[in-house]
C-alpha cells in the first residue's frame, strides 16, 4: 500500500461512515445500546484507533494522518449535528 495522505483519508472515513449508515438505516442503536446513543460511533473511533496503530507500526505516517484527520472530522461533525455541547 502506498505511503499517501488520500489513501489514509479514504482508509480513515470507512469506519465513520459505515457507523453513520448502520445507525440511520437500521435500529441496532436501539437494541443493543438504548442508552448509549453515541456508542456505534466511539466502536468507529476504536476501529480507526487500531487502524492507525497498524499504519504507523508498517511506516506509514501519511496514512496514519489522513486516518487521523477523519476520525476528527468525524466526531467534530458528529457534534456540529447533534448539538452536544462540550
Amino acid at each position: 500500500m502506498k505511503n499517501n495522505l488520500l489513501v489514509g483519508l479514504g482508509v480513515g472515513i470507512v469506519s465513520p461512515m459505515l457507523a453513520y449508515t448502520l445507525v440511520c438505516l437500521t435500529d441496532i442503536e436501539h437494541y443493543f445500546l438504548p442508552d448509549k446513543p453515541m456508542a456505534v460511533y466511539t466502536i468507529a473511533i476504536f476501529v480507526n484507533l487500531i487502524l492507525l496503530r497498524f499504519a504507523y507500526r508498517a511506516g506509514n505516517d501519511k496514512i496514519g494522518k489522513g486516518i487521523i484527520t477523519m476520525t476528527f472530522f468525524a466526531m467534530v461533525l458528529y457534534l456540529i449535528t447533534h448539538k452536544v455541547t462540550v
